[in-house]
């Protein structure tokens, strides 16, 4: 089974709880949408936070080598530590002109600020139980920072398309795009999972092949 491994992820089973929780919370209460915005727009920055921290402490980066005389080693500081500032800088500038936009957006309902501390914390858990995997996983692999800069934004784009789309519309059964947006937190896990997944197997296989050759030379 290709993605077999999902089944013991606690990050996806994380993710996928606490987007079911709130969908309910939402149902029980619909005046909680406006916190609820503010809360996925948290979601995406804790993310994109701790893509920097996983930047900025790879152990071994694709692409980013250099010849010494015990062969092909990997540069593990200059361009991954620039690329996570220039990600940092990039990723909070979008997320700048995203938050005035949603200032713009008119209020559904009182800004819940017991709900939204509760909640965010969780998703600050969720995050670092990632972090922490990313860096048990990609200990020993060369990692492609590459994909590590664009990923965060394959993952957040669509699920914040899906709360947009009715707030920028006012269309009122909301129900059906928040199912949208925990569909799409999901998917796009599972697949930048995977990406990653196969490319840092393959930056590994390729490195060894380098070092192998170089030896052999």
């Amino acid at each position: 089974m290709k993605y077999k491994y999902l089944l013991f992820d606690p990050y996806l089973w994380m993710l996928l709880l606490i987007n079911i929780i709130l969908l309910y919370k939402y149902e029980q209460t619909p005046q909680l949408f406006t916190t609820l915005i503010w809360l996925y727009w948290s979601q995406s920055v804790v993310y994109g936070f701790f893509n920097f921290l996983d930047m900025l402490t790879i152990s071994r980066a694709n692409s980013l080598a250099i010849d010494t005389e015990q062969g092909l080693k990997p540069n593990n500081g200059g361009l991954s530590i620039s690329s996570g500032w220039v990600f940092l800088l990039h990723y909070g500038f979008f997320h700048f002109v995203y938050f005035i936009f949603l200032f713009s957006l008119k209020k559904t309902g009182q800004f819940e600020w017991g709900f939204f501390k509760m909640y965010l914390l969780l998703f600050i858990i969720i995050q670092l139980i990632n972090f922490i995997q990313h860096k048990i996983q990609n200990r020993k692999r060369f990692v492609n920072i590459s994909a590590m800069f664009f990923i965060p934004y394959f993952r957040v784009i669509p699920m914040h398309l899906c709360i947009l789309l009715p707030a920028f519309f006012n269309w009122s059964n909301l129900t059906v795009f928040l199912v949208l947006k925990i569909i799409c937190d999901i998917l796009m896990y599972i697949v930048t999972k995977g990406f990653i997944w196969k490319n840092s197997l393959i930056a590994t296989v390729e490195r060894k092949n380098l070092i192998a050759t170089k030896t052999s030379e």
